[in-house]
């Protein structure tokens, strides 16, 4: 009779450390995509100032008509409506050579390649995070402990969108 509870006592001992190892792990992930988050947004709000004033540059009116954006949005929401008026800038400056603009599409284009690494970075951690969060049976523990699961960003690049697109 001992063995067995010693036993059963064994058993809840290593689910128990299970749980707790996981739990940190989740926590550290937790913690690297807030910040990631963080600075993607910081990068955002750099990319809609560009943008912004690209738009003053711009005589299309259809592109400045069709750009909305909702600073109370998901970051991943932004994110997607600043990338879009960003392509269609970049199409609308490829066609019609527009000199004004030269240096704030160098600025956007610089911020763009910050943004798809901090994105590949924020995705491999969300991927990671939700493997982990996702397996059974922890996940009903995790989700007792108030952890969601997170979505990724969409990894796009605007010279590769452009072929898609058109």
């Amino acid at each position: 009779m001992i063995y067995i509870i010693g036993t059963v006592i064994l058993i809840l001992i290593i689910i128990a450390a299970i749980v707790f190892l996981k739990y940190y792990k989740l926590k550290d992930i937790r913690t690297s995509i807030d910040m990631c988050a963080e600075k993607i947004d910081e990068l955002l709000e750099k990319k809609l100032e560009i943008v912004n004033e690209l738009l003053k540059n711009i005589k299309k009116d259809s592109i400045k008509k069709g750009f909305s954006y909702d600073e109370n949005a998901s970051l991943y929401d932004r994110e997607d409506a600043l990338f879009n008026v960003a392509f269609e800038i970049n199409k609308y400056v490829k066609e019609t050579g527009n000199k004004k603009v030269s240096k704030n599409m160098e600025e956007l284009s610089t911020l763009e390649e910050n943004l798809d690494g901090l994105k590949d970075f924020y995705n491999t951690n969300v991927l990671n995070y939700n493997e982990i969060f996702l397996k059974k049976p922890f996940n009903k523990i995790f989700k007792l402990l108030k952890f969601e699961q997170f979505k990724s960003f969409k990894i796009r690049k605007l010279q590769e969108y452009e072929i898609f697109k058109n």
